[in-house]
């Protein structure tokens, strides 16, 4: 009986011992719940991390610890870090107080957000790049954590630029004057740099994102470049959009597409007599050439002014070109937003305020394209593209 008492006393004892184990599991847990909720400040000496390099990870070197908003457990928003000399008592420490995004400490007013990458490197995000429309995409900066110092955008490892997934990078000019306008951007950002080498990496898509490894993609163009005040110097450069595309001009499928491109350039041609094909640029820089003559030029409408009169823009565009020019004619009151071909007499320059100075054309006819840069009039046999070409 004695001996059963007392089993049964241990077993409660145990039973006891359990729901206090798990009563504290349980509030260490919410503890540390509650300093990982977005937006939720951290106490001083707080496990919220802020991500650093060698030696400031090391903890027995340093003691850490932090001040500020906290989410999943790193640094975001404003905060304070700080690590302190565990050798020298009467030594400073170290503090990097200010923004924070993703446990990384943004050190420049330009820099938007962060994404870590491996090896201790990051990316800085330095907002927006635009094209004359005011598309693009965006420019971040790799830069290393190294030392006592957070990652710099002005010390880069390189520049990855980011860009709309219509942009032709297939022509060089296009993607060399998005590395020239991701230079001048940075330069903006960064006006005391001393630096004289870049590496530049190009990209095509929606997002730039690191794999699980913390490793980017492959990028569309790869550039090393030396800086000459506000121009870029390739010492290496290489695009993989235009060796496709030199690729895919060889193409038997290809070559029939061409050619049924110029067939139907030369369809227009014979039909009203035209002299050149040009693109807006061409034609404004060539005004006095042309004035008179009968051109094809592909176009995209952009603001209809009455039913007979509309400004556009260059239908395949290379690069930054803002040129418009004024269109009039009956057939505009049926026009929609799609990119066409259009068959026109060149007239002179406006003097109507809402379009100063823009070359004047005179609508004889045009068909709709089915692409939006008239590729399937204007590309020609070996991927070039029918910009300011003679015709027969």
């Amino acid at each position: 009986m004695i001996a059963r008492r007392r089993v049964q006393h241990l077993l409660a004892q145990r039973v006891l011992a359990q729901r206090l184990l798990c009563a504290a599991v349980l509030g260490a847990g919410v503890a540390a719940g509650a300093q990982t909720q977005p937006g939720m400040p951290a106490a001083p000496g707080s496990s919220c991390v802020a991500r650093s390099g060698a030696p400031l990870a090391q903890s027995w070197q340093y003691v850490f610890s932090y001040q500020g908003g906290c989410e999943n457990g790193l640094a975001q928003g404003e905060g304070r870090a700080q690590w302190l000399p565990r050798s020298d008592t009467g030594a400073s420490p170290i503090v990097w107080q200010g923004r924070f995004d993703r446990g990384i400490f943004l050190s420049r007013p330009a820099v938007r957000a962060a994404r870590p990458l491996a090896d201790s490197q990051v990316l800085l995000d330095l907002g927006p790049l635009a094209d004359s429309e005011g598309k693009g995409g965006r420019l971040w900066v790799q830069a290393a954590l190294d030392g006592n110092t957070p990652a710099d955008a002005c010390a880069p490892m390189a520049l990855h630029v980011l860009v709309d997934i219509h942009s032709p990078l297939g022509s060089e000019q296009v993607a060399r004057q998005w590395l020239q306008a991701a230079l001048q951007h940075w330069q903006r950002a960064c006006p005391a740099a001393a630096q004289s080498l870049v590496r530049l990496m190009l990209y095509q898509g929606f997002e730039l994102a690191a794999d699980a490894d913390g490793h980017l993609p492959a990028p569309v163009v790869r550039a090393t470049a030396s800086l000459q005040g506000r121009e870029l110097l390739f010492q290496q450069y290489s695009n993989n959009a235009a060796a496709q595309q030199q690729h895919n001009a060889g193409q038997p499928e290809q070559r029939r597409e061409y050619s049924a491109n110029a067939q139907r350039l030369q369809a227009m041609v014979r039909q009203y007599q035209a002299r050149r094909v040009v693109d807006l640029p061409t034609l404004d820089k060539n005004l006095a050439g042309l004035r008179g003559q009968v051109v094809l030029v592909g176009v995209r409408p952009e603001r209809i002014l009455s039913r007979r009169l509309a400004t556009v823009r260059t239908a395949h565009r290379e690069g930054w070109d803002s040129t418009a020019a004024v269109v009039e004619g009956h057939e505009i009151a049926r026009w929609g937003k799609d990119s066409r071909l259009l068959a026109v007499k060149v007239q002179g320059r406006s003097t109507d305020v809402r379009t100063q100075d823009q070359v004047m054309l005179q609508l004889l006819g045009s068909v709709r394209c089915s692409e939006i840069d008239c590729e399937d009039y204007l590309l020609m046999p070996g991927g070039q593209w029918a910009h300011d070409k003679a015709l027969p």
